[in-house]
C-alpha cells in the first residue's frame, strides 16, 4: 500500500513527539517524590570526557561512573564479566538460579552457563567496608612487592598500590544483589552510603587455585553508566577537560577535585543536584 508522503511524514513527526513526551513523562516520574538515595560523588567517581571526546557545538556532557568489585580476580577492572566475590552458589540459588546442575563436565558447564540471565536490584556502597578492605589489600600488595624488590635489590619504583587507592581509585563498590527492591533496602538503609540501581547476573563457572570448577557470576548491563551534566553545571567541568590521553576521559589523579551530589529518584535513574569545586 502505498501511503501518502504527508501521511508518513506527519506519522514519523507524531511518533517522535510521543517518544520526546514519554521521555519527559518517565523524567517526571523518577524526580516526583521522595528520593531512593543521595550519594556524593567525587571525581574519583565521576570521570570527566575530554573535550576532544565530543563535539564542541554538543551542548551535553555525560560523566562516566566508575564502580567496583571487590573480591573479582582484577578488583580495579569495572566492566562486565567480572565475578564478584560475593556472588557464590547461594547468591544464585537465592536470585532464581538453578544451581542443582552439574558442573564436572565441559558439556555440562555450559549448560549452566547458558541460563537465561536474570534482572536484578544491584546494591552499591560508597565509602564503606569495601573500600575499606580495599585499603587493607593495597596495604599487603605494596608490602609483598616491598619484600620482593627488597629480595631483588631494586630500588626504583617504590610500591604505590596504598597511594593510589586512598588518593585516585573509586570508593563505589557494587556489592550485592537481589530481586526485592524493599528487602535490599532495608538491609542497606543508609540513603547516603548506599544506592539501588538496575543490572543482570550471568551465571559463570570458573576454575580455582586447586583447578576445581566452581559456580559464580558475574554483573552485565547495568544500568547507571553516566550521568548526564545539567546545563548549569556544564562550565564546571568543560574547565577541567584536558588533552586526550587516548582513553577519552579525564584521569582522575589529573582532574580537578570536586563534589557532585547525585540523587537517584523513584526508577532508580540519577541525576545531579549540585556541583562544588574543591
Amino acid at each position: 500500500m502505498n501511503w501518502p508522503r504527508q501521511y508518513v511524514m506527519l506519522t514519523g513527526i507524531v511518533v517522535i513527539l510521543l517518544a520526546n513526551l514519554a521521555a519527559l513523562l518517565g523524567v517526571a516520574y523518577n524526580r516526583n517524590g521522595a528520593r531512593d538515595s543521595t550519594l556524593k560523588l567525587s571525581q574519583r567517581e565521576l570521570e570527566i570526557p575530554y573535550r576532544s571526546s565530543f563535539n564542541s557545538d554538543n551542548n551535553g556532557i555525560s560523566l562516566r561512573l566508575k564502580y567496583r568489585f571487590l573480591g573479582a580476580r582484577n578488583p580495579y577492572q569495572r566492566y562486565d564479566e567480572i565475578d564478584p566475590g560475593w556472588l557464590d552458589k547461594a547468591k544464585l540459588a537465592s536470585l532464581g538460579f538453578n544451581v542443582d546442575l552439574p558442573i564436572d563436565t565441559e558439556r555440562s558447564r555450559t549448560t549452566f552457563e547458558r541460563q537465561f540471565s536474570k534482572p536484578v536490584f544491584l546494591v552499591m556502597e560508597l565509602d564503606g567496608p569495601a573500600y575499606q578492605q580495599s585499603i587493607e589489600l593495597a596495604k599487603k600488595k605494596d608490602a609483598e612487592e616491598l619484600i620482593k624488590k627488597e629480595a631483588d635489590r631494586e630500588t626504583k619504583n617504590q610500591p604505590v598500590a596504598l597511594i593510589q587507592e586512598m588518593a585516585m581509585n573509586s570508593r563505589l563498590f557494587v556489592i550485592d544483589a537481589g530481586l526485592d527492591r524493599e528487602v535490599l533496602r532495608a538491609k542497606y538503609s543508609d540513603r547516603v552510603r548506599y544506592c539501588l540501581v538496575h543490572g543482570k547476573i550471568q551465571p559463570k563457572v570458573i576454575t580455582n587455585k586447586e583447578k576445581q570448577p566452581f559456580m559464580t557470576g558475574y554483573v552485565k548491563n547495568v544500568s547507571v553508566q553516566s550521568i548526564n551534566v545539567p546545563l548549569e553545571f556544564r562550565e564546571v567541568f568543560e574547565a577541567d577537560q584536558k588533552k586526550n590521553l587516548g582513553n577519552g576521559y579525564v584521569d582522575s589523579g589529573k582532574s580537578p577535585p570536586f563534589e557532585a551530589t547525585v540523587a537517584f529518584g523513584r526508577r532508580l535513574e540519577p541525576w545531579i543536584l549540585a556541583v562544588l569545586k574543591k
